[in-house]
């Protein structure tokens, strides 16, 4: 079997792919604080089918009105299925913290993604670690601790949600840099939207079967009846989703994903001023620190992993 090296592609010019990952972020993490937001009225099952089913009827259109080429949905390589599953997983993880955790807590544990990033770019394709890649996966480690105090018998459960969110978002990162480089962006974000569509309705229907009701909470309601300003929301966030996808996907493939990662920490920045904005949540003055330790791991994180591609692509 060929290893994940083989298939790194050269370094591209940056500019388009930071500009993608930026607009993707701010985007992002808009749409996770109006989900947040509006759980209360909904259920993750609702929220996953019914925006996925927007965004795949708005990707359709564009591309019929932009290509005589047709995208297709379901004959891509086994590598874009698993990157879709790995990033269905990870919405599924990172909305069912949402409920029981602060928005600017939970995007915290979240973006420990660079650091898992790190680790996996180091066994799957050949990156460096070294000593302050060390340190920077300690910093993040020891933000994360920093959340968690005082102890972890007064900490939610839920909080391993996001950070298992992290680490399906690096997989994915790493996948669709060492597999998916050439394959067409709007496809995987097709495929992407597919699967969290048939994430959705799995989820629904395992509930139903189960015998659970609509007043069982976000994560555990069947379908709550939705009202006009519920639909509204979630065609929104349908809209924004086929943008997100896309975006997010095209980024990874215009450079490394340590490169793109780097600037996908804006997301932290991003959701700290949502937090505020929208939630009147201003984080106290650890949890701020444990915030600030995770960027910081983050950002060293990044750079180290693209000093060392920059290193790769000197030798050759």
């Amino acid at each position: 079997m060929s290893s994940f090296r083989s298939f790194l592609p050269p370094m591209p010019a940056l500019g388009s792919g930071l500009a993608a990952i930026t607009a993707g972020v701010l985007l992002l993490s808009l749409s996770d604080a109006l989900v947040k937001l509006a759980n209360e009225g909904l259920s993750l099952g609702q929220v996953l089918t019914i925006r996925s089913g927007i965004a795949v009827l708005c990707l359709g259109a564009v591309l019929r009105l932009t290509t005589r080429e047709k995208v297709s949905l379901v004959r891509v390589t086994g590598w874009v299925w698993l990157r879709s599953l790995c990033l269905a997983l990870m919405w599924g993880c990172y909305y069912a913290a949402l409920p029981e955790l602060p928005f600017s807590i939970a995007a915290a544990c979240y973006y420990t993604s660079p650091m898992w990033m790190a680790l996996l770019s180091s066994k799957l394709l050949g990156t460096r670690i070294g000593v302050r890649g060390a340190f920077a996966i300690l910093l993040g480690l020891v933000g994360v601790m920093t959340i968690l105090r005082p102890g972890l018998d007064d900490v939610s459960p839920m909080v391993a949600l996001p950070l298992l969110a992290g680490f399906f978002y690096a997989l994915a990162a790493v996948i669709t840099q060492g597999r998916c480089s050439a394959v067409p962006a709007m496809s995987m974000a097709m495929n992407l939207n597919l699967v969290l569509l048939l994430s959705g309705l799995a989820l629904v229907a395992g509930l139903w079967w189960s015998g659970r009701n609509n007043d069982a909470g976000f994560l555990l309601s069947v379908w709550p009846a939705l009202e006009a300003a519920d639909l509204g929301l979630l065609a929104g966030l349908g809209v924004l989703l086929a943008v997100i996808t896309a975006l997010v996907a095209y980024a990874y493939q215009r450079a490394p994903a340590p490169v793109i990662g780097l600037f996908d920490n804006g997301y932290l920045v991003f959701a700290l001023f949502w937090s505020v904005l929208i939630f009147g949540d201003r984080p106290g003055l650890i949890d701020l620190l444990g915030i600030v330790l995770i960027g910081s791991g983050a950002l060293l994180a990044t750079t180290v992993s693209t000093s060392c591609g920059r290193d790769r692509s000197d030798e050759g």
